[in-house]
Order: C-alpha cells, then structure tokens, then sequence
C-alpha cells in the first residue's frame, strides 16, 4: 500500500463484544464488503498479489487488532477461532466474518494479598565447609582412571536415572548418560534439580550394574531412584598449587577466601531460589484468579497426547494419570495468569540484558562458561526458560514490602 494513502477506517468494521465466563469475551467480527474490497485495491496497487489465503489472514490480523482496541484490555493467552464457528473467509466481493474468543488479564490481584510468610535460611560458612570445598576443587582438577569395585566419595560415575513414584505408571524423570559424583557423609546427592539425602546407600555400592535407592516422602508414598551405572572414575586428587595456577590465584589464603565468598554466593543462590518457590506455593494456594477451561483443557489434551507419545504400546491412559494430568495442567494455566497479572500490575518488561545476567548466573552456579548455558537453551529452544525465571524474580522483588521473613534454624 502506497505510504501517501489514507489509513483503513477500521472503526467501520462491525464489532460485538460479548462476556462469557470470566475471564473469556466472544468478539463477533463484520468487516464490510466496501473495506474488503478497499484493501484488496490498494494491494494491488501497491504491486502486491495476495491470494486467498494470504487475504484472509490479513483480514483476520487487522479485525483482531481493532477488537483488541475496542475491548480495551490485556490478554493472557490472545485471541482465538470462537470454538464451534467457521474462520473467516476471503471473498473479493463480500464482506468478511469470523467469531473469536479472548480472555482479559483479572485486575485487583494484589488486593488479595495481605501478607506472604517465607522462611529464610541462614549460613555460616565455616573453615569446615571451605575445606570440603576446596577438596571439591581438588576433585574437579585431579587425574582420572576408570575402575570397577565399590564407589567412594569423591568417585564419579556415569550412569541412566530413572525415578519413580509407587502406583505412577509413568517415571518422574528419566536421564541417560548422567554424570554422578558420590557424595560424602551430610552431602545431598543430586540429579539435575532433584536432590536428597540418601547419599549413604549409594556409598559402597559397586559398579558397574544398577545401584536401586529407596526414598520415602512426608505423604509416605515410596520412591525409587534406579541409576544403571555403565561407567565408573576413581579421581585422584590435585595439590592445591595446581588449583592455584588454574585460577592464576597467589596463595592458598586468598584462594580460601575465594572459595568463602564463593560458597555464600551459591548459598544465596539457592536460598533465593527457595524462597521464590515458596513465594509462587503460597499464591497458588491463597489467590484467586479465573482461568479459561478451554486453556486448561487444551494444556490437558496436549499432555495425554505427549503420554501416549512416550508409550506408543499405550492405546489409553488410565484415569489416575490423565486426573493428575489435568491438575497439572490446571496449576500451569493457573501459573501463567498469576504470573502475567503481576507483570501487569507491576508494569514488568525484561531486556537482553536481564537474560544474559541470569545466563551467568546459572553459568557460575554450574562453574561453566555463559556460552555453554546460552547454547544448551538456544539449541533445546528453551530460552522462554530463561525468560520465566528472570520475570520470577522481579515479582518476588516487587512484592518483598508483602514478605513477612522468618529465619529458618
């Protein structure tokens, strides 16, 4: 279209707004023929041949947007085809009609607040912990041999990790080719994000073969985690006048106080991490907020279908997996509303910089490089990850004035 022309008079299009069950509003759509006629000149005077298709999602794009305007609110999940109507359809010579469906971003979610308990955990980082640390490091740089027998602390092995949960037909996580160090006596053993302290009956076992650990949560429903070891190093340890050139550190008295600030920051980390969880609990149990059934149901259809992916033997899921896959699918849909309401109550936005700081911050807590984390999310199209956890963050900062603390012992 010619930039000397006249802009569309899109508050020509017939629009009827209608409200649903909160918080959905059905938009019903007549654009005139005379505009649909007036926009397919002026493309093709401006040298553009669109065909139907294209035509159509023009039309649609530009219906959409005028509604939005005229509805005046915030969408969560934006618009969509009305659910039993047709899509619009192109026709040079008649008018253009479509239904759609829109939900808006509930206000007042802060008044719901009053206050948010969150129990803060505190640290002293003791000479104990330095050394074990600075062992950790003498660890990281140390010579390797492969061996078989009964692992140690300080051993690393490499093995597939599966946990399961007594009466679910489906793991909880599944990781092949995990890299484990065995860790010693008060130390958790970790996986990814999962962790416990069940590091005593990994302790002893011997490899290779499948070390199978029982877990016991507070609701008494067993666990088990199954490593299948294929692989295992004895690490000897370096001196310390190696982690010394490494670092490009003097002495050992500044790298211990390295290795202190270091700790606290990790510690820190973590905590805030904690807290944060603690934070997002405490909202979805004590706020309220609408969230489309149709969104629920679509994140609910979309997870038995991953199910039945998984397990192409599988024909149907069982009843007990698809209800807890539809409360997983309520507390996602439920998350994302909460999340978005704040974003808007708090005027939230997030820069490239804030994604290339939390980038770091993960780098740091892993001891690699940001290009490698930038690259893990980058290739696994994960970076919405990224995006969530910064816009975490700013919530939790925004609403410490609501926090009332108390110090963990």
């Amino acid at each position: 279209m010619s930039n000397n022309q006249e802009a569309i008079d899109t508050s020509a299009i017939k629009i009827k707004i209608s409200k649903l069950e909160e918080p959905d509003y059905r938009l019903d759509f007549d654009m005139p023929d005379e505009i649909v006629e007036d926009i397919n000149r002026r493309l093709k005077e401006g040298g553009y041949d669109y065909d139907d298709e294209q035509m159509t999602s023009l039309l649609t794009k530009i219906c959409l947007d005028e509604g939005m305007n005229r509805l005046d609110k915030k969408s969560v999940w934006g618009p969509k085809l009305m659910p039993g109507t047709a899509p619009g359809k192109f026709c040079c010579d008649s008018g253009f009609l479509f239904s759609a469906i829109v939900d808006a971003i509930p206000t007042g979610i802060l008044d719901q607040i009053d206050s948010i308990p969150i129990r803060r955990r505190k640290l002293e980082v003791t000479n104990e912990l330095i050394e074990t640390e600075l062992f950790e490091q003498r660890l990281l740089f140390g010579s390797r041999e492969s061996f078989s027998g009964e692992v140690a602390y300080g051993d690393e092995i490499t093995c597939n990790a599966t946990l399961t949960v007594d009466g679910n037909d489906t793991p909880e996580f599944a990781i092949d080719n995990y890299k484990l160090r065995i860790p010693k006596e008060g130390q958790l053993l970790a996986i990814g994000i999962f962790s416990c302290d069940e590091g005593e009956q990994l302790r002893s076992a011997s490899v290779p073969g499948t070390i199978s650990i029982t877990l016991s949560d507070q609701q008494e429903k067993n666990s088990r985690l199954v490593l299948e070891v294929t692989s295992a190093e004895r690490i000897t340890p370096c001196e310390v006048d190696e982690i010394l050139k490494q670092y490009g550190t003097a002495n050992e008295t500044l790298l211990k106080a390295q290795i202190k600030l270091s700790l606290q920051r990790n510690f820190d980390r973590e905590n805030n991490t904690i807290m944060r969880n603690q934070l997002f609990n405490y909202l979805a149990e004590n706020i309220t907020v609408p969230v489309s059934q149709r969104i629920i149901e679509g994140h609910w259809e979309d997870m038995c279908k991953g199910e039945l992916e998984k397990n192409p033997e599988q024909s149907e899921l069982g009843e007990e997996i698809k209800n807890n896959l539809r409360t997983k699918a309520e507390a996602m849909a439920n998350r994302r509303v909460v999340t978005r309401c704040f974003q808007e109550q708090f005027e939230l936005n997030i820069s490239e910089e804030d994604v290339q700081e939390q980038i770091c911050d993960i780098a740091e807590s892993r001891r690699v490089r940001p290009e490698e984390v930038q690259e893990e999310f980058v290739s696994s199209d994960r970076m919405q990850i990224l995006v969530n956890m910064v816009m975490d963050k700013k919530i939790f900062n925004r609403l410490k004035d609501k926090m009332v603390f108390t110090d963990a012992t």
